[in-house]
């Protein structure tokens, strides 16, 4: 008996069915895996009221879904949002924040944030600039009897007597512009350093606000700080008290910046050794008196950065009308 060998094909169609189907075995739903929540505090203490940015926009989910973030706070409070900017008040505070998919995986983040209430006596004011590209932020307790006494002193306004280096020397805030200064000090390694720092805080931290038409009324440096702004004279003064608050030698200057050969502005001159000078990154020329080199210090750039010896005016010393050297 002969046996036949029978070959049975398997149409083309029908193949390309098994092979979506294999196929659509593998893409069936996958599980959800839960989002990792994460956030960061700035700042994370200070005195109260402290306005506090809670950003959670690290949190991530690995399967790419959308999120939500909700905030928790300890007084039963909620918020909801991935950036929310809040006030804390003087104590201990717990925040969670809990991210969720649209597919019901969630996780749950906490931090604290701890605000000290400002001492009797004092008022704490809060500073945010930017140093090179970085973000900074201080507070400084001021001393308020000591203010009011500052801002209850009578100015001789007549433009006859002006007299801007009075307002660096008094030697009631000396203490408290050294403790200042050093806050400053500390997180820098260099006298170029630091006064760079300083004055890239003059710049960013202090609004400029021009006196009214035709006034003119100084302030001290705790008036200024209090205030959180000033005018060209306010801010140079600021600025050359943190100076000479460790020993950095430099000027006050009442030039003439629209060549009518009559003083309009207050900037601040800086000595510069050689090398230093070398150093700064404007190519504007250093003023020269009595063989020093000066780099011109702009503290009323209304928030504008300008480097130490970039000069807006480009002043020579014909346009520089007096100068109080510290």
């Amino acid at each position: 008996m002969r046996v036949r060998a029978v070959l049975f094909r398997v149409p083309c169609a029908l193949a390309g069915c098994i092979a979506v189907a294999s196929l659509s075995a593998c893409l069936g739903p996958q599980p959800n895996r839960n989002p990792t929540a994460t956030f960061l505090a700035s700042p994370q203490a200070g005195y109260a009221p402290l306005a506090v940015e809670l950003d959670a926009r690290a949190s991530r989910d690995p399967d790419g879904d959308p999120l939500t973030y909700e905030w928790a706070f300890d007084n039963a409070e909620s918020a909801s949002g991935a950036v929310i900017v809040r006030t804390f008040y003087a104590g201990a505070h717990t925040v969670e924040l809990r991210v969720s998919d649209d597919r019901g995986g969630t996780d749950i983040e906490t931090g604290s944030i701890a605000v000290q209430a400002v001492p009797e006596g004092y008022v704490a004011r809060s500073f945010a600039w930017i140093a090179k590209g970085v973000p900074q932020t201080c507070t400084f307790l001021i001393p308020w009897d000591l203010y009011q006494m500052y801002k209850g002193r009578i100015r001789n306004t007549a433009a006859e007597s002006y007299a801007y280096g009075d307002y660096v020397v008094d030697p009631l805030d000396d203490p408290t512009i050294r403790d200042y200064a050093g806050v400053f000090w500390a997180r820098t390694d260099s006298v170029e350093a630091f006064v760079d720092y300083a004055l890239a805080f003059v710049q960013g931290a202090i609004r400029y606000r021009p006196d009214p038409t035709r006034q003119e009324w100084p302030w001290y440096p705790l008036e200024t700080l209090v205030a959180g702004e000033g005018d060209c004279e306010d801010s140079a003064i600021l600025f050359v008290s943190l100076l000479r608050a460790r020993g950095v030698s430099s000027s006050l200057a009442f030039v003439d910046t629209d060549s009518d050969r009559l003083p309009d502005h207050v900037l601040v001159l800086v000595p510069v050794s050689e090398p230093w000078a070398a150093r700064l990154t404007c190519s504007a020329p250093l003023l020269l008196f009595d063989g020093v080199r000066y780099a011109v210090a702009e503290t009323a750039s209304d928030g504008l950065p300008i480097p130490l010896g970039c000069d807006p005016w480009d002043l020579s010393p014909e346009d520089v009308f007096q100068v109080w050297p510290f």
